[in-house]
């Protein structure tokens, strides 16, 4: 009788859908993986991640499996850290495009601002570093950019942040470009904040 019950219960719990786990620390590759499934990021769902790379002057292309991706969560806010080896030489360029859905499984819980932060940046002489986030939710749409951009003197914005409507469901695109006319160009890590709770931070 045992058996056939915990059969059963077997059975119902593979049928239902869209059971999202806890965010764990992987490849952006595996994000992609959960599909519309996703994962839970303390408050919010995050889900239907896509990528697309493309690369110029003989850079290679940073591939899905090589960005690590890192939850993070703090009392107000929760951020995905992305971590790659961006990197290019002299004449060289490359672009990443990272995006997903983040959708909050109560309403009383609404993101209410987003920020973005850097580390890593590094570029030379006519070199430009920068990682621009677009968040969307059903009001309106904000745009936030981080960057290292240098001609004869560099100027270094490392971390930007901006209040948004209130939303509960939000679509979230960041995209990396790495440009060097001399020397190198790179970065390690950005994160991209989703705060529920300003007052708390």
């Amino acid at each position: 009788m045992n058996k056939l019950f915990l059969i059963g219960v077997g059975v119902v719990l593979l049928r239902v859908p869209g059971i999202a786990a806890p965010c764990m620390p992987g490849s952006l590759a595996s994000y992609i993986a959960l599909g519309s499934t996703g994962c839970v990021l303390g408050n919010l769902t995050v889900s239907g991640f896509a990528y697309a790379a493309k690369a110029g002057g003989g850079a290679e292309k940073i591939k899905a499996d090589q960005i690590a991706v890192t939850p993070v969560l703090t009392p107000g806010a929760v951020a995905l850290e992305f971590a790659a080896n961006w990197s290019v030489q002299s004449g060289q360029e490359e672009v990443s495009n990272i995006t997903y859905h983040a959708l909050s499984a109560d309403p009383a819980v609404e993101v209410k601002a987003i920020s973005l932060d850097g580390n890593g940046f590094e570029a030379g002489l006519m070199g430009e570093v920068e990682v621009q986030e677009v968040v969307a939710g059903a009001a309106e749409a904000a745009t936030l950019d981080i960057y290292l951009k240098c001609t004869e003197v560099c100027h270094p914005k490392t971390s930007a942040s901006a209040a948004i409507t209130p939303s509960a469901a939000l679509v979230a695109g960041d995209r990396v470009t790495l440009k060097s006319k001399q020397g190198t160009a790179a970065l390690s890590s950005f994160s991209a904040w989703f705060i529920t709770c300003p007052p708390c931070l």
